[in-house]
């Protein structure tokens, strides 16, 4: 494999993992970030939800009391007239929004009521006794089956509770979660002559989780224990989800205790913030259910991660568009540099055969001095003498002397070139390395 096929590799590969670490990494934070983002968008949500809760139940608690020093709401109850007191009572509930108003006499006794003349006694109803010893009361309740009959609202509360797959059936109910309050209703004398109750039965009204989903977003639900009764939540059919269990609600009415986390209704996931609804004596009778859908976090992680995938693809081509020709203009260098190792190596070598060639020059020669200087001996030995003789064995000893400084020089310079034979080796295994680098090829 070549130098410029591993230097790309390398950086594709590079590139690939960092991106996917990126990519991983930053899902992690997103979701963890956005699930705690929504999480306080969910619960501020449910704080805003329940301030419409509070301001509906401040608003049922004045009108009462504004209804209960009427004059002429007093002055007909004095004078037992039922005729004009239902009248005015059923006015009054319909311009308020209210879906029961009833005024009793002293003893608890019904004189009258907006939604007809059911006759009937509240005598036992606590509100009631409150009222009569002129306490101004309001309050969420539980309103029973009777009172639900007097008021003819049993209808509108009773329903059948399914469990969260909106099928099965768990239970029949016939109570009814409602706003209400109760007054005194007075004398001139400040005697209590009576008590005016009314209030809003939340059991399939969607006034209240309306006005809360318009002006908030999201979806909201008030619960009757553990199980829906009004709500914006939509189901898979695009009708309202109602009348069905909420599991996570069961654990908030028995510990009195706030849920924050992941709740399907109708079909859909949903990030929830559920708060438990307390009546007069901090006794848990329902609760406020507020959410977002999760597709909406999940529709945000997805865009954030497809855009980084988009401008990461393109920081790739970018990122290898400008190492390419740098990859090819190192491999180039080192191709080039390969070259040049190669014919300083061959220099080398020719240098090296040119000293071999010298040595051997070099040991003939002293070769042919030696012979010359045992001819010479030879022809003195022979009793031949001659001033030239003496001279030219002059010549050949000094001759001799110069071949052996010259012969150790050789022997020097022998070892000298056995060593540049080893480099010169090295070198060709140098270029033959760098050779396969670049090339991926053995030369």
């Amino acid at each position: 494999m070549s130098l410029r096929v591993r230097l790309l590799g390398t950086i594709i590969g590079a590139i690939v993992l960092f991106f996917i670490i990126s990519v991983a990494a930053a899902r992690l934070v997103l979701q963890h970030d956005l699930f705690a983002l929504g999480a306080t968008q969910v619960t501020n949500g449910s704080s805003a939800f329940g301030g419409y809760w509070d301001s509906r139940k401040d608003q049922i608690r004045l009108l009462v009391a504004q209804d209960a020093v009427s004059d002429t709401l007093r002055k007909a109850l004095q004078s037992n007239n039922v005729a004009a007191l239902q009248d005015q009572l059923a006015n009054i509930a319909r311009t308020s929004g209210l879906s029961f108003l009833t005024i009793t006499d002293q003893n608890g006794k019904v004189i009258a009521r907006a939604n007809g003349p059911q006759p009937g006694s509240l005598k036992s109803d606590p509100l009631i006794q409150r009222a009569l010893t002129g306490e101004t009361v309001s309050t969420a309740t539980l309103l029973g089956q009777s009172l639900l009959s007097g008021e003819g609202l049993g209808p509108q509360a009773e329903a059948d509770i399914v469990g969260p797959d909106g099928k099965t059936k768990v239970r029949h109910d016939d109570k009814g979660l409602a706003l209400v309050a109760a007054a005194p209703i007075s004398d001139q004398n400040e005697r209590t002559i009576g008590a005016i109750y009314g209030g809003v039965l939340m059991n399939h009204y969607y006034d209240l989780v309306d006005s809360a989903t318009h002006a908030l977003g999201g979806s909201a639900a008030i619960l009757e224990g553990d199980a829906i009764v009004a709500s914006t939540i939509q189901a898979p059919d695009g009708t309202r989800t109602v009348d069905e269990l909420v599991p996570p609600a069961r654990d908030v009415v028995k510990s009195d205790t706030a849920f924050t986390g992941t709740d399907t209704v109708g079909g859909t996931k949903y990030l929830v913030h559920i708060e438990p609804i307390t009546n007069d004596q901090n006794q848990v009778i329902g609760a406020r259910w507020y959410g977002t859908p999760l597709a909406q976090i999940s529709a945000i992680i997805n865009h954030t991660t497809q855009t980084l995938i988009l401008w990461g693809v393109i920081a790739a081509i970018l990122a290898l568009a400008l190492s390419i020709p740098i990859v090819q203009r190192l491999s180039n260098t080192l191709a080039q540099r390969s070259q040049q190792v190669r014919a300083a190596a061959k220099e080398l070598g020719v240098a090296i055969v040119g000293s071999e060639v010298s040595g051997d020059h070099v040991a003939m020669t002293r070769a042919a001095v030696e012979r010359s200087g045992t001819l010479i001996a030879e022809l003195g030995a022979s009793g031949v003498s001659s001033p030239k003789l003496t001279e030219l064995k002059a010549v050949n000893d000094e001759l001799t002397g110069d071949m052996i400084v010259i012969d150790t020089l050789s022997q020097e310079m022998s070892g000298r070139m056995q060593q540049a034979v080893q480099r010169v080796h090295d070198l060709n295994d140098v270029a033959a390395g760098l050779t396969k680098l670049v090339t991926g090829e053995s030369s």
